[in-house]
């Protein structure tokens, strides 16, 4: 059954499911779930199914500038948005502390799928994240920790 998750004079406007995955919170290094559970590391949710994202770490250059991780995601860590029924309709991301683009690779490949990417902070994207799915959206976040700067 759905719970209401908002009623102030909006009756059943946002409706989700009391089992929704949500992130209730942003951690330096990683996420809290409104599961319980904690997810250390890039995060990729996907028809309310978390997944810990294997793509390198921030690494500094020759000159020490250091790489946002999303500059380096490999199109392979995201296939499971092609694989999933139903496909979701946005992917929502979180580039750290500020924005980060997404590799040529992971955007060329998104595209090809037919799937549009929302760039934002990790702040920003998690609360855009559980916005769109608290109005029944079916999204998709791949967020990367708060405390990455690049």
């Amino acid at each position: 059954m759905k719970e209401p998750l908002l009623d102030a004079g909006f009756g059943n406007m946002y409706r989700a499911d009391a089992n929704m995955l949500s992130v209730t919170g942003t951690l330096p290094t990683g996420f809290q779930l409104s599961s319980g559970r904690s997810v250390h590391g890039p995060l990729l949710v996907v028809n309310n199914e978390p997944f810990v994202l294997k793509i390198p770490p921030p690494q500094a250059d020759k000159d020490g500038r250091v790489a946002n991780p999303l500059l380096l995601l490999d199109p392979d860590a995201l296939a499971l948005l092609d694989a999933v029924e139903p496909r979701p309709e946005l992917l929502v991301v979180g580039g750290g502390a500020g924005i980060s683009p997404l590799s040529p690779q992971a955007r060329s490949y998104l595209i090809s799928i037919g799937l549009t990417a929302e760039l934002a902070s990790t702040k920003h994207a998690t609360s855009t994240f559980n916005t769109l799915s608290e109005e029944g959206r079916n999204v998709a976040l791949l967020a990367i920790p708060a405390g990455v700067s690049a």
